[in-house]
């Protein structure tokens, strides 16, 4: 009798290496084809336009590399990621201490809980609009007002992860003497986790929105700015290159950084691969 073949594991399966590798093309490949949908839709549209009333996706990239090689697209870039990153790292802080809070004490909950709601109700507009006239257009205001939009919805995320929690796995680690900061480290903050990553990435989302909003309303430089800029010029070719130019970075953040970080931040858990293996095996 011939033993298993070497590149097969005793059940007859591909190696692991090999079957991550064939998950990760798959994967790359999903996503390719669905920018190329997107692109194909965006052209299809566009005939049915005049290219001033609606450009097609190839003077809309062309303006794009226009953009980011001549129109100081790092200085204004910079200046955007600044607000957004300063007031999402305030945010991050400030839901993560009372989402917590909220999610282990009563009293908490109640006490902050109409903050939370009213928080969701108000229109980013408005806040924005508000915060600007009562502090003036400054980067202080452009930040706080970034904080006031993207905290509310970050700290609901974090009080619902909190409220999830496994009690179990919480009793155990107390039956086992793990001391305050082991039970936060290896049995809270793993189950928190995917909440604080929701949080992060819907907190990120907005936050550049909001800083666009602050931006095209007063503030002298990024990217809201420019697409004002272009917007008094009826230069939609300009609005959408810019809009695009920042989508860009904002999606390499999420596959490059994001993702990465939620992967290592995740690893504990088991994926559906191995939950397949398990019962398998």
């Amino acid at each position: 009798m011939s033993g298993p073949e070497p590149n097969r594991d005793s059940v007859g399966r591909p190696p692991g290496w090999l079957r991550a590798l064939t998950a990760r093309w798959s994967t790359v490949a999903t996503r390719g084809l669905s920018a190329l949908v997107l692109l194909g839709l965006w052209w299809f549209v566009a005939l049915f336009f005049e290219p001033i009333v609606f450009p097609g996706p190839w003077p809309v990239l062309l303006e794009t590399g226009h953009i980011i090689r001549n129109e100081r697209f790092v200085f204004h870039l910079s200046r955007t990621l600044f607000r957004v990153v300063g007031a999402f790292v305030v945010a991050l802080l400030l839901s993560s201490c009372i989402g917590i809070l909220m999610g282990v004490d009563e009293t908490a909950e109640r006490f902050f809980e109409t903050f939370v709601l009213v928080g969701l109700t108000v229109p980013a507009l408005a806040v924005s609009i508000i915060v600007l006239l009562v502090m003036g257009f400054t980067e202080v205001a452009g930040i706080v007002a970034i904080v006031i939009v993207i905290t509310p919805p970050m700290t609901e995320n974090v009080w619902e992860g909190t409220k999830n929690l496994d009690a179990e796995l919480i009793k155990m680690g107390q039956v086992f003497g793990a001391t305050r900061r082991m039970m936060l480290r290896d049995v809270v903050l793993p189950q928190l986790a995917p909440y604080l990553l929701a949080a992060t990435r819907f907190g990120l989302g907005i936050g550049w929105k909001i800083a666009v909003i602050v931006e095209w309303i007063g503030l002298g430089n990024g990217i809201g700015q420019k697409l004002r800029d272009s917007f008094d010029l009826f230069s939609l070719t300009g609005v959408m290159a810019w809009t695009l130019s920042f989508v860009l970075v904002m999606a390499g953040l999420e596959f490059l950084l994001i993702k990465r970080i939620e992967a290592h931040l995740t690893r504990w858990q088991p994926d559906e691969m191995n939950q397949t293996s398990l019962l398998q095996s």
